[in-house]
């Protein structure tokens, strides 16, 4: 993913999840600038489908719509902080081929495994996926039904 693969970002983000969950250029941005090789950015013909962002993390839930400042120096697991894919793209497994990018990256990285936060109706996708819900309460903005979940 590229800083210029913000804006049509943004409109996949817009596309997959309504006016919900709108992080902003600047915090996705950020992400980007501190994990550059743990986001991908699907495109097929110019046109831009899927995207995830990942990074290095060594605590609970970071909170939503606000710039991560620092990673941490040692992360003992990877973060994937989205993954959404446009509705043009939907059954064409666009998914999980971006979820593969961020196992194999989190695995090279040796991290002990994986978190995220599913939203209440992708927590069978993750779960399919072999996440498991963990305990722990979230920030606020995740939205009822919202679960920390882990894999590894």
């Amino acid at each position: 993913m590229r800083m210029d693969d913000l804006d049509a970002v943004l409109r996949i983000q817009r596309e997959a999840y309504g006016d919900d969950y709108q992080e902003s250029a600047q915090v996705l941005g950020r992400k980007l600038r501190l994990a550059p090789d743990a986001c991908w950015f699907a495109e097929r013909d110019g046109v831009g489908l899927g995207y995830v962002f990942a990074h290095p993390w060594s605590a609970d839930a970071p909170r939503l719509h606000a710039p991560i400042v620092t990673l941490p120096p040692v992360a003992d697991h990877g973060f994937l902080h989205d993954l959404a894919v446009s509705p043009r793209a939907r059954g064409e497994r666009l998914g999980g081929q971006l979820f593969a990018q961020v196992l194999d990256w989190s695995r090279a990285a040796g991290h002990r495994g994986l978190q995220l936060v599913a939203l209440a109706d992708a927590v069978g996708f993750w779960r399919r996926l072999g996440f498991v819900p963990c305990a722990q309460a979230l920030p606020e903005g995740y939205g009822k039904g919202a679960v920390l979940m882990r894999l590894g």
